[in-house]
């Protein structure tokens, strides 16, 4: 007798409705998961860190932000912030980074501060490295930079001396009180420079980054030889000038050792006899 093979049952394929309704349901899922993700505090700002700034508040590089607490993690481009931030005048450079969940960082550098000048009326201003000028907050701020008197506004000499300054060594900074114009004819960026070791030199703002030097030794060279006052010049030659020489008659010391607006005005016009031609 012959065997009878069973007869094999062909497989229905699967109901394509029944995979499209598990899509939607995972996709119903996924959408929902979203919702209550976006809508809890996982999604929001929880706290905003700000670093490195001295001259500015944490206040106003906030609002320069234009970011909250509260507001959508994701809803904004790290690099927007940055552009908004960096158009503050005394921002340098800005870097904004996330960290999940809900935490902003904005770390900046500012501009450095290089010196002092004082207002008529008696407040106190600081300018910093691009020659922005901003009011003095503390009224009990230890003045340890140049002041600079005399000159104008509009002087663009100001704004390159400013950024010079910037080149110079924290030491050098605070051995220097006070930097006054004074322009001859052969220098029209010709300064006067009062120091804390009772020196008066003469210099341009284009030397004065190589000069600095000079300027430290030479101080360093007078005290050695015991001799704590006079005039150095760093021009073309680096030259110690007692001030009797210099000027023709003994100095006024009060004068001298405050930097007085007096002295820098004679001063000016005996340099111009002297030396404007």
């Amino acid at each position: 007798m012959q065997e009878r093979m069973p007869v094999l049952r062909e497989e229905k394929p699967r109901s394509r409705s029944s995979r499209k309704l598990i899509y939607f349901l995972l996709l119903l899922f996924v959408t929902l998961l979203a919702v209550l993700f976006f809508r809890s505090s996982l999604s929001k700002i929880a706290s905003i860190d700000i670093a490195g700034n001295k001259v500015l508040t944490a206040e106003e590089i906030g609002q320069a932000a234009a970011i909250a607490i509260g507001d959508n993690f994701f809803g904004f481009r790290s690099a927007a912030v940055e552009k908004r931030v960096h158009e503050l005048p005394a921002i340098e450079n800005v870097k904004v980074s996330k960290k999940f969940p809900g935490t902003l960082r904005i770390t900046v550098e500012e501009y450095p501060q290089v010196a002092f000048q004082i207002r008529p009326t008696g407040e106190k201003e600081m300018l910093l490295s691009n020659g922005l000028v901003l009011p003095v907050t503390d009224k009990h701020v230890v003045v340890d930079k140049p002041i600079l008197s005399g000159w104008r506004e509009d002087d663009p000499w100001k704004k390159t001396l400013c950024e010079t300054l910037r080149r110079i060594s924290d030491k050098m900074l605070a051995e220097i009180s006070e930097i006054r114009p004074s322009p001859t004819n052969t220098y029209e960026d010709k300064i006067k420079m009062y120091t804390r070791s009772q020196f008066e030199v003469y210099t341009t703002v284009t030397y004065l980054p190589s000069k600095i030097q000079y300027l430290e030794e030479m101080i360093d060279q007078m005290a050695d030889k015991e001799t704590d006052s006079g005039v150095l010049e760093l021009l073309e030659a680096n030259t110690h000038i007692p001030f009797e020489l210099y000027y023709g008659k003994p100095q006024d010391t009060d004068a001298k050792k405050n930097g007085s607006a007096a002295g820098g005005q004679k001063t000016g016009s005996s340099d111009q006899q002297k030396k404007g031609n």
